[in-house]
Parts: structure tokens; C-alpha cells; sequence
């Protein structure tokens, strides 16, 4: 071969080596682009998760117990402990325990029932069960939990967690702990729940205009004449010296009231609430309401309605007035009168 066909022929190899040197340096380089793109170091999240034990996959972590009332106290849920709506357990403890040690075993406590559980210590020096005080001291505790309120009846679920509850504070305080059968706790429950739903009963009255929308500073000037007063949540409220609510005004569509917009609001219809089990006074409470009713529709030249927007005359209020009697003599029957503090925890 000639010097010229060699040199051609080595060119030529030079040429498929670089050629070949190439190509496995775009494999490597589009091979670290693509784990770049798509590859991960991160764990699975999915394959990660794990739930905690005791406890549903998906659940929300549970609301620990607050301090309210004055300071130092913790205050019992929704008053005195009743063994009508209440499953109370005892604790007795060979030595005293302070309020402030036995509260942080509550708060310390895993397993919190969805209903309501009030705690409290007998007092010596008063022979009086009362709230837990931090600086206190007591030999003597119990807890109840609420069987009942407006969402029902309380669960075996609830029974356990707090027979749970009550176990670790005994433990942490050093006392011995006595618990009724839990299954008289959930017949009663059942029971309550159904007294419950018998009793609780709302009423509302509908103002219909009739000759146009009614000013928001017109209704603001007869609710606040008449001792209503707007509060947080968008309705004039009336309530009695001790704060508890007798009936109360808001509007039927949105917006609901506010100091800001009541100036400019134009409110085509409007709705009077009275909740019988909570508003204290019985028939003559709600009779208050109905005068009241009736004084606002006068004013604004409204038509009074229900629901379904039929009208309510003398003689259908008269009608609502004679069944609420009956349910009020149930109430008393039941020991539960309207308004009273075991009315507001039932119905709460």
C-alpha cells in the first residue's frame, strides 16, 4: 500500500475512535441529565407514614385541656358535676395533691374523649366539691364526662378514653380510682340523647318586607331601643342580667350584620331566633319574643312568616305557644329547667 493510502486508512480510524468516544460520553452525559430530572433520594411519603397507635390513620391531633376562669383555677365543664348526665368516677389519694399537679396529669393524659370531661377536688375546709384551684390541695377528686349533648350520645369510644383519663391521673397522683359499669354509663347516654331530641327545639320568626328593603339603621335603632345588642358573630342578641341569651335577630340571606356594612345594608328579610332549652324564663321568655316580634314587624311594616313563608297569625303563634307548654312541663318532669346550667350543658 502507498504512504498515501496508510495515512488515509489511519485518519479513518482516528475519525470511528472519535466517533465512538463521543457517543459514550453523550450516553454519560444524557444518563446523569435523566437521573437529575427523575431520580429522587427522598423516601416514599406514602410508604413512610405510619399512625399512631391507638388511634385512626388520618386523625387530627387531639385538643389538649385549657386553663380558663380566673387565674390559678381550672374551671369543671359547664359547672357542678350532676350523676343525671355526668359518668363520675372518685379519686381518692393517700396524700394530698395539689390542683396544679393534678391538672398537669390531665393535660399529660393521651387518650381525650370527644365529650366533654369536667374535673373537681373536695374541699375541707368548705365540705364543698369545686373547680380545681393550682394552689389547692386534695385527697379527694372526681371527674365526670358528659353522656350527652346536641351531638348526641356519647360513644364507647368516649367510655374508654376516659376510663383511660381517669387511670393515669390516679396513677400520677397516687390515688385509688372507683368507676361504675360502663354499660349502665352508655344505656343512659342512649337515654339522654333521646330526652335530647324530644326537647330541643328551636323557634324562628321571619320578617317579610312588603314595601321594600328595610334600612340596616332603622333595624340597628329598634334592636339597640329594645336592649338587643350586636355581637361577634353578626346578630343582635338580648340576653338577661347573667349574660344568657333570650332570643336574638339576624338577617335571613348574607351578609350577616356588621358595625362597618349596617350603615349601607338593605335587608330584604329577616329572622328572630329563640332556643327553648337554653333561654331561660320558660313561656314567659318566650312571650317576651313574640311581643318583640311583633313590635319589630309594626315598625318596619313587615309581614311575619315561617319557614315556608306562610304567614303566622295570632292564631298560628298561639298554636306554637300551646305546644311549647307542653314541652316546657316535660322539662320540669325531667328536673331540667329551661335556661338552667343543666340545660346548658345538655343543649350546648
Amino acid at each position: 500500500m502507498s504512504e498515501l493510502q496508510l495515512a488515509l486508512l489511519g485518519i479513518g480510524a482516528l475519525v470511528v475512535v472519535g466517533v465512538l468516544v463521543f457517543n459514550k460520553l453523550q450516553e454519560m452525559r444524557l444518563k446523569r441529565k435523566s437521573e437529575e430530572l427523575f431520580g429522587s433520594r427522598h423516601e416514599d411519603v406514602l410508604l413512610g407514614a405510619t399512625a399512631t397507635p391507638g388511634r385512626p390513620p388520618g386523625s387530627t391531633d387531639r385538643i389538649e385541656p385549657t386553663l380558663s376562669g380566673a387565674p390559678g383555677e381550672i374551671s369543671a365543664a359547664g359547672g357542678a358535676l350532676d350523676r343525671g348526665i355526668d359518668l363520675i368516677a372518685t379519686l381518692e389519694a393517700q396524700s394530698a395533691a395539689t390542683g396544679e399537679a393534678v391538672s398537669t396529669a390531665i393535660v399529660d393524659c393521651q387518650d381525650v374523649p370527644a365529650k366533654a370531661v369536667g374535673w373537681e377536688g373536695y374541699n375541707r375546709q368548705t365540705a364543698r366539691w369545686e373547680p380545681l384551684a393550682a394552689a389547692g390541695e386534695y385527697q379527694q377528686l372526681r371527674a365526670g364526662l358528659q353522656l350527652a349533648d346536641r351531638k348526641g350520645a356519647a360513644s364507647p369510644l368516649d367510655l374508654a378514653y376516659f376510663k383511660s383519663m381517669v387511670h393515669a391521673v390516679a396513677e400520677a397522683t397516687g390515688a385509688s380510682c372507683a368507676l361504675a359499669e360502663p354499660e349502665a354509663a352508655l344505656q343512659r347516654a342512649q337515654q339522654l340523647d333521646t330526652l335530647c331530641a324530644d326537647i330541643d327545639v328551636q323557634i324562628g320568626l321571619n320578617l317579610i318586607a312588603r314595601n321594600g328593603a328595610f334600612p340596616g339603621t332603622r333595624i340597628r335603632a329598634f334592636a339597640e331601643a329594645h336592649g338587643l345588642v350586636l355581637e361577634h358573630d353578626g346578630r343582635f342578641c338580648r340576653r338577661d342580667e347573667a349574660g344568657l341569651e333570650l332570643y336574638a335577630l339576624c338577617t335571613m340571606e348574607p351578609p350577616p350584620f356588621s358595625a362597618e356594612s349596617i350603615k349601607t345594608l338593605a335587608a330584604n328579610g329577616l329572622t328572630l331566633l329563640f332556643d327553648v332549652a337554653r333561654a331561660p324564663g320558660g313561656i314567659a321568655a318566650f312571650d317576651r319574643f313574640v311581643e318583640f316580634t311583633r313590635a319589630l314587624a309594626e315598625a318596619l311594616s313587615a309581614a311575619i312568616v315561617d319557614d315556608n313563608r306562610q304567614p303566622l297569625d295570632v292564631a298560628g303563634l298561639g298554636k306554637i305557644r300551646a305546644q311549647l307548654q307542653a314541652l316546657y312541663a316535660s322539662m320540669e318532669q325531667q328536673g331540667i329547667a329551661a335556661g338552667s346550667p343543666l340545660a346548658l350543658r345538655l343543649f350546648s
